[in-house]
């Protein structure tokens, strides 16, 4: 067997359930002996993504859902303004602590202390955030009236008293996320990628079913039914936090509780960790002024109209890039605990190539087919006006799709080095550039949703210019002939898929029929999702084609995930 299918199996091991060496040291030496397996990282992202696959289907399906119980209205705004915001108020308590502090502490605590060290930490860690998270879940349940006006404070707030209730529910979401946070670390710590990936899966499932429940109820109690919908969606993220909790015992990993103030393991959590809320909390601000004015300049539906562009945004975000960043994380983890600057610097700059490379053809693919793509959620409460409305944001959102991917993965180069000061600095002067952006033109100059959407380009530009500039320094050069490979092959190839896409999409529209007729009395007909589904997937495979099998038949380095993807699929 070859050392690189060794190490192929070596990745997706815990995920099939093997036991780590009994000994502690064993254990420490058989991790850290050599450098991180880069090499492999597409591979563990095509695995990754098959399952994102899965879990993005039926997130469509969620939404589909919604928008056919709510369409864009202010029902919707109210009800995805409730749902982000636990998320928010999560990632700003603790959240952002323990995205970027975890993964690289936990590693030490393995290191110096083996199982029975990370057992230690993991437990304190745990007993802390039941107490902290716990008791944040229920002040912001007491206090949600305020923090939701926090989300429309340029509207008219008489409008939220829905958000309200339904987010009296979703605060306990709170507790459930930070407790899943840990769990998908140590995962990700032993490359066990599998249970934190199918988690999302079994939320969606169990929304749906509540919102397949929905349109039933409501005909009787709409009351009954925003209820249902409440308990159901919090629901959905406690089995996603529970359904990790089997896998890892069989890394050995059986924390028990207890607190521990005094462990220095988790004073460097905490140092590590402190300057993540000052980005955290630039977030939360840019996302109240975006939802703010979104609602003040397109009253009520402005939030919703964000909220559905946002499912295809963040859909080859979420395919690909997240499952790139997740393995290139653990790797780059590794090697700066050790002190090897020359791989961080190597696995870096092949990670920046990677998400160019990845996310520009994306951004093209999402402008190229934004109608078509909206058109799908043309049902029920959905209509053709709302399709105009999401497409038009979402054609002015996409450009700032690669800059956001280059921009997650300096987050956890940052948390790699131990060294968040400098993200927190390229988060505030992201989120000043958005919101100078969006008030000037957005509500100043009247351009409306599009400058809002635009504004997302502004943030991630300004945050990323940044963060190379640092990281140039700390890490003394990056590989910038592999990321520039990586920008023009994706403008290039990505250029011409995107084109070819569209091409069949008018074609099918001019030769069958096409996707919008009006009549002579001017009413609108629109074609079935059948239709529209098939014209999408006609037009993505040639674009996909036209893009990627160059890149796989030339072996693009960047495009070793999508070779890893074909592999099992043969299989």
């Amino acid at each position: 067997m070859s050392d690189e299918k060794r190490r192929e199996g070596a990745h997706f091991k815990g995920a099939e359930g093997a036991v780590e060496p009994t000994s502690p040291a064993s254990a420490a030496d058989d991790d850290f002996s050599t450098s991180g397996d880069y090499a492999n990282v597409g591979r563990s992202a095509g695995l990754m993504t098959l399952l994102i696959i899965i879990s993005r289907l039926t997130g469509f399906a969620r939404t589909w859902f919604m928008g056919i119980a709510f369409g864009v209205s202010l029902l919707a705004s109210s009800y995805n303004i409730a749902n982000n915001l636990p998320n928010m108020l999560y990632e700003l308590v603790m959240g952002g602590m323990l995205v970027t502090a975890f993964l690289p502490v936990y590693m030490d605590a393995r290191r110096q202390g083996g199982r029975e060290g990370a057992n230690a930490y993991v437990g304190n860690l745990l007993s802390i955030l039941l107490i902290i998270l716990g008791g944040v879940s229920v002040i912001a349940c007491v206090f949600a009236p305020a923090l939701i006006w926090t989300q429309s404070f340029l509207s008219d707030g008489s409008e939220m008293e829905t958000a309200v209730y339904f987010f009296r529910f979703f605060a306990f979401q709170i507790l459930f996320y930070g407790l899943g946070s840990v769990f998908s670390g140590v995962l990700n710590a032993h490359r066990d990628y599998f249970w934190s990936n199918v988690g999302p899966i079994l939320n969606n499932v169990v929304v749906i079913a509540s919102f397949a429940a929905f349109p039933a109820i409501a005909g009787v109690s709409e009351a009954a039914a925003i209820t249902v919908l409440a308990v159901g969606t919090t629901a959905g993220v406690f089995v996603q936090m529970a359904c990790q909790i089997p896998a890892l015992a069989r890394h050995g990993i059986h924390p028990r509780l207890h607190v521990d103030l005094h462990d220095p393991l988790l004073k460097k959590t905490v140092s590590l960790g402190v300057p993540t809320v000052i980005a955290t909390l630039c977030t939360l601000v840019t996302s109240s002024v975006m939802n703010s004015t979104a609602l003040a300049v397109q009253p009520g539906t402005g939030s919703s109209v964000i909220a559905y562009a946002r499912l295809w945004y963040t859909l080859p975000y979420a395919l690909l890039a997240v499952s790139l960043n997740t393995a290139l994380y653990t790797e780059l983890a590794r090697d700066a605990t050790v002190g090897d600057d020359d791989a961080v610097r190597d696995g870096l700059s092949r990670g920046i190539a990677q998400q160019f490379f990845v996310l520009i053809p994306f951004a093209l693919y999402l402008m190229a087919f934004s109608f078509p793509l909206n058109m799908v959620y043309c049902a029920g409460a959905f209509d053709i006006e709302g399709v105009g409305l999401v497409s038009e944001y979402l054609c002015f959102l996409a450009p700032s799709l690669p800059l956001y991917g280059v921009c997650m993965l300096m987050q956890k180069g940052c948390s790699a080095l131990r060294n968040m000061n400098p993200y927190a600095a390229f988060m505030l002067i992201g989120a000043v550039a958005e919101i100078a952006f969006s008030l000037t033109f957005a509500v100043g100059a009247g351009f409306g949703m599009p400058a809002i959407a635009l504004s997302m380009t502004a943030s991630y530009l300004a945050s990323d210019i940044g963060a190379f500039w640092w990281m140039r320094r700390r890490l003394r050069g990056l590989r910038t002939a592999k990321i520039a490979h990586g920008i023009v092959g994706g403008l290039v190839l990505g250029g011409l898929g995107a084109a070819a896409g569209a091409g069949v999409v008018a074609a099918l529209e001019t030769f069958v029929s096409p996707l919008i007729s009006y009549l002579p009395d001017g009413s609108v007909v629109t074609a079935g999702m059948a239709q529209t589904f098939a014209y999408i997937v006609a037009g993505g495979i040639v674009a996909l084609i036209v893009t990627f099998a160059p890149a796989i038949v030339l072996k693009f380095p960047e495009a070793e995930m999508f070779r890893s993807i074909l592999r099992r699929v043969k299989r």
